[in-house]
């Protein structure tokens, strides 16, 4: 044996859990499992520096010249124990571990001394799995724990045949099991805390945070709120653990689920606390004589069915000074002094950005999957080819701890990603719970049904109504759709499942709900979780698993229809109302309120598609956020949208006409020429069989711009004068569209190289927007005059028409063309060589479009940077720009304009010219795979 280390020593002592009744009862299999777990251990110790100095039976003492490098060799052996697949006739192997550091006196070969006897007694204390290190340890190695690895402090406890107490610490790793009863030393407080049967998961920071907020002196109630699944027990009893140290009379567990009189909840406390039966005296009288002098924690858990009961908590208080309460609640107590902390859903990866796989591990949805997965297959593990699938899982299931329990118990069956496929209806798959728990916990669905039940019949309604929002609802929306009134769905006693629970004559009156007051009950009983926006104006939605519940009891009550149209109706108002907007100075705030109920308005159109009564209103929809599709990036999914609508209406109205319009503009600015002529001229033969003009002349404009682009500039040209005339015969009711009929025909002539054309045209567009006071217009003339000067290189010229048209914009406040504007000036100042200008330029112009999230600007930005590297003979940077604005813009399939086209042409051979062939392909190829964040930051980049 190696010589044993002197001097300042730290000792480390092991031993297996429950080793002796596994001997007798398996003494062949514990052969074979002692010697891998003797092999284990030895390499882990002597790996660190470790001497192995005493062995007895599965029993290991060890010494360390550091501290260290015990917990070195504590980490490494707990790993290896930890991860291997023990035989199941034994398993669980777990091993229990202690430090402690002395000095080392050596006699005869082994060490004595009185510090021994301290460390085999905390070794005692402790549970399989578990590391405890004393004070001596601690003060060695607290300050050079390994990264993620921290010490949990137990507090003071008294050993067994020891007069001084050890303060007691906890090992504490991200990859180890870290839940454990309270250590069992002379100190244990009274409790009747039930033994859980599986790990504690996750939660590190809301034990803490809560016990902390219970540790308070002025702290005497707080209530764990959250939905049914949460974990909302299992972390009371989690911190009620962390109080057995802090309260001399103990902390006792009341369980409330098989109670549903309030009257009762006082019976069930005196006997959890073990009171002595009291005659003659009301109980809660008795209960509160019995606390008077406690200093003690009441667990009070599932108390939502109790709520009556809230009035002996408010006298029980006051009575015993030296009381807390913690109590799990579906909906808040509203008792004075009552802190309430939310227990949210477990952590969650986002399965569109996954992470590496050790980084994927450490969320604790994932890992609580993977711990219970493995209890029922064991040598389950989370590996490359299921991580996608878990990640996934977890998401679908908004990281509810019973719902992710409850899947991985089907882990024995199927895999992950068959898990995955068959999620569709989740409260039908995820059954089987545990068949010592409640009924409500051994399925989803029971646990969401334990929360309904409670419900009121007004708060039914408006929960199931609710049902219809994706994602979440303003205030004012959830007025708009659910505050309506019984008789308008034709409800029939025994078709609503509220009719056993409403008078018939309230049935057959019209039933009106209070939304506001609904709301606020509804995320009382964490049914509805609340958030705000950057404004702070509330919001207000459902977990996913509990909308779909909803939606079911929505179909059940027969809403469906008329629930589903009103949401549609309200997001058609809200996206005309925006559409208003999107050319004034409340661009971005218009952009922005489509984007934040993108879900909902995609769930409207969705809706429309399938129901004769709403096709209607879904292509005004789809009408109205043709722009916002646009500059958001999203005409891909616009054009998809528009297609199916479409193909849902027959009738030749205007309506269809302006619907088949804007259609042929999204798919013009795609690229896709052929289909947007189909749908452009459908809608001009519509229009005319109708006979409506200003109809006609829009739909001709584009049409023109399809043919003129197309190759056939003349007929192009002809099909825009066509649509001016039409304009000029309405007068003064075709004014706006006179106007934006000579910049069509204007841009047209530009394209075939007209330019004296061009600027006869749009001319007379400046003329006339004079005459109408029509700013916008003119500015946007003055734009393409702009473009017409610049490829003329007539740059003086250019940047007077482009300051005069931002002008205009800064003065009416109309955000929405200014960036196109600096970037436009940015190409004028790099073609002047004035490239700290052009960089200035393109960095406010990327600015704004990052603000409106126009993912076409943005693209056309990364050009412009990519201009200036080139100008300035950086050829590489100006490689990886080119490629990264190419990849954005393909993302989004975007066409390219004339002018943009000119431009990228004329920068890109400045920078080609630079480099070799295959310097220039590998830096395009390097722009390429940036992700359009990447991009930008290294746009931002100050290189000269």
């Amino acid at each position: 044996m190696p010589d044993l280390p002197t001097g300042t020593v730290t000792f480390l002592y092991t031993d297996i859990e429950g080793s002796t009744l596994r001997w007798e009862q398996h003494p062949d299999v514990m052969k074979r499992v002692v010697e891998r777990h003797d092999a284990l251990l030895q390499e882990a110790i002597e790996a660190a520096g470790g001497v192995v100095f005493r062995r007895m039976g599965d029993a290991f003492c060890a010494a360390f010249p550091l501290a260290s490098q015990g917990v070195d060799a504590v980490l490494a052996g707990q790993s290896a124990l930890h991860a291997e697949s023990w035989d199941q006739r034994v398993a669980p192997i777990r091993v229990r571990m202690a430090l402690h550091a002395g000095r080392g006196e050596v006699r005869d070969g082994d060490y004595v001394g009185a510090h021994l006897n301290r460390i085999a007694r905390l070794l005692s204390t402790g549970y399989g799995g578990q590391t405890l290190l004393t004070q001596a340890a601690y003060e060695l190695v607290c300050d050079s724990l390994p990264q993620g690895v921290s010490l949990l402090d137990l507090g003071q406890h008294r050993l067994k045949d020891l007069q001084r107490p050890e303060h007691v610490y906890q090992l504490v790793s991200p990859h180890l099991p870290a839940d454990f009863p309270p250590i069992k030393t002379l100190s244990t407080r009274p409790n009747n805390l039930p033994p859980q049967p599986t790990e504690f998961i996750g939660r590190e920071k809301e034990v803490e945070e809560a016990s902390q907020l219970l540790g308070r002196p002025q702290v005497r109630l707080v209530t764990f709120t959250g939905p049914g699944g949460t974990g909302k027990t299992r972390l009371s009893l989690q911190v009620g653990g962390t109080f057995l140290e802090r309260l001399q009379d103990g902390v006792f567990f009341v369980p409330l689920t098989t109670i549903s009189d309030h009257t009762l909840v006082p019976t069930a406390c005196a006997e959890a606390l073990g009171m002595p039966e009291s005659t003659g005296r009301p109980p809660v009288d008795a209960l509160r004589d019995y606390l008077r002098q406690k200093e003690l924690l009441l667990v009070l858990d599932n108390f939502e069915q109790v709520m009556g009961a809230t009035t002996m908590i408010s006298d029980l208080l006051p009575a015993a000074p030296q009381l807390k309460v913690l109590v799990t609640s579906r909906e808040v107590l509203h008792i004075y002094g009552e802190k309430e902390f939310p227990v949210s859903p477990l952590r969650m990866p986002d399965p569109r950005r996954l992470p590496p796989l050790r980084e994927l591990a450490g969320y604790e949805s994932v890992r609580l999957f993977v711990e219970r997965a493995t209890s029922v297959k064991p040598g389950f593990e989370l590996t490359e080819e299921n991580a996608a699938a878990i990640a996934e899982l977890c998401h679908r299931l908004d990281g509810l701890p019973l719902a992710i329990e409850l899947a991985a118990a089907r882990i024995k069956l199927l895999s992950p990603q068959a898990i995955l496929s068959r999620l569709e209806s989740r409260l039908k798959l995820l059954t089987s719970g545990s068949r010592d728990l409640p009924a409500r916990q051994q399925t989803l669905r029971g646990a969401i049904d334990w929360s309904y039940d409670l419900l009121s019949p007004d708060e039914r309604i408006l929960f199931r109504r609710l049902a219809v929002f994706k994602g979440s609802c303003t205030l004012e929306a959830a007025e708009a759709v659910c505050q309506m009134r019984s008789a308008e769905f034709g409800v029939r006693n025994g078709k609503d499942e509220e009719a056993s629970h409403i008078p018939h004559s309230a049935l057959r009156t019209p039933h009106s709900i209070d939304v506001l007051d609904g709301l606020a009950s509804l995320v009382d009983k964490s049914l509805l979780r609340q958030s705000e926006t950057d404004d702070g104006d509330p919001r207000f939605g459902m977990l996913e698993t509990i909308r779909e519940y909803a939606l079911e009891r929505l179909e059940e009550a027969g809403e469906v229809n008329a629930i589903c149209a009103a949401h549609a109706d309200y997001y058609m108002q809200l996206a005309e109302q925006a559409e208003r907007y999107i050319h004034t100075s409340k661009q971005q705030s218009a952009l922005d309120s489509i984007e934040v109920e993108h879900e909902n308005i995609r769930a409207a159109i969705e809706w429309s598609i399938t129901s004769e009564e709403s096709k209607e209103t879904g292509l005004r929809i789809g009408i109205a956020l043709c722009r916002f599709w646009h500059i958001r990036g999203h005409m891909g999914e616009g054009r998809r949208w528009m297609e199916a609508l479409l193909s849902r209406t027959e009738g030749r109205t205007k309506l269809r006409a302006n619907a088949l319009h804007a259609t042929g503009y999204m798919t013009f600015l795609l690229g896709d020429l052929p289909v947007a002529r189909r749908f452009l001229e459908e809608s001009v033969s519509i229009a005319q069989e109708i006979g409506d003009d200003i109809t006609l002349a829009y739909p001709l404009f584009m049409l023109g711009a399809v043919t003129g682009f197309g190759g056939d500039p003349a007929e192009g040209s002809a099909l825009a004068a066509r649509g001016i005339a039409l304009f000029r015969k309405a007068g003064d009711r075709g004014g706006p569209g006179l106007n934006l009929g000579l910049l069509v025909a204007g841009v047209l002539a530009f394209t075939q190289g007209d330019y004296a054309a061009t600027g006869v045209i749009l001319g007379e567009s400046r003329a006339v927007s004079k005459e109408l006071g029509d700013k916008y217009t003119l500015a946007q003339a003055s734009t393409y005059l702009g473009d017409v000067a610049r490829m003329e290189c007539d740059y003086p010229r250019a940047r007077l028409l482009y300051e005069e048209a931002l002008a205009i914009f800064n003065a009416q406040r109309g955000r929405g063309d200014i960036p196109a504007l600096l970037h436009n000036l940015g190409y004028v100042a790099v073609a002047e060589r004035d490239y700290s200008r052009a960089r200035a330029l393109f960095r406010e112009s990327m600015a704004l479009q990052q603000e409106i999230a126009n993912k076409q600007g943005i693209s056309e930005c990364l050009t412009g940077f990519a201009a200036i590297a080139g100008a300035e003979g950086n050829p590489q940077r100006a490689a990886r720009l080119f490629g990264a604005s190419e990849t954005l813009r393909l993302s989004i399939g975007v066409y390219m304009w004339p002018a943009e086209r000119i431009e990228w042409d004329r920068n890109m051979s400045v920078a080609k010219a630079q480099l070799d062939e295959i310097a220039w392909q590998e830096a395009w190829d390097a722009g390429c795979a940036m992700t359009m964040e990447e991009a930008i930051v290294y746009a931002l980049e100050d290189r000269r």
